[in-house]
């Protein structure tokens, strides 16, 4: 296997959790189908290629001000931790999701084994 299908073989073991706008509701999706992703202070965005929708993946203070808005660069560190876990996948699927971090007050990108990951944590 090339370096490059290792590569793609490794993004399809990536999943990412979506944080639901407007009513809509939470996903899990393949990385491999993001092909975009874009950003400022209130959201990040990825555009899927397998129905071409926007989805959100991290989602700024809203209405009620508790947290902080997305850090400048928020989406470019989205796809440095992207990078980082492809270099590291070995056997295990892992999930990306945003967090809000309520004692450091901060922002920051969560990786963590499927299998570890509890249901009703979701």
């Amino acid at each position: 296997m090339s370096k490059q299908q290792q590569q793609e073989a490794a993004v399809a073991r990536i999943w990412v959790l979506t944080q639901p706008t407007g009513g809509g509701r939470q996903e899990i999706l393949r990385a491999d189908v993001i092909t975009s992703v874009s950003g400022d202070k209130d959201n990040v965005l990825a555009l899927r290629s397998d129905t071409r929708a926007l989805v959100s993946l991290a989602v700024g203070p809203g209405s009620s001000g508790r947290r902080k808005p997305l850090p400048t660069g928020f989406h470019v560190s989205f796809l440095q931790v992207m990078d980082e876990v492809v270099r590291d996948t070995v056997d295990l699927d892992k999930l990306v999701m945003a967090e809000w971090v309520i004692d450091k007050e901060e922002w920051r990108w969560v990786v963590q084994d499927i299998e570890d990951l509890a249901p009703r944590e979701f």
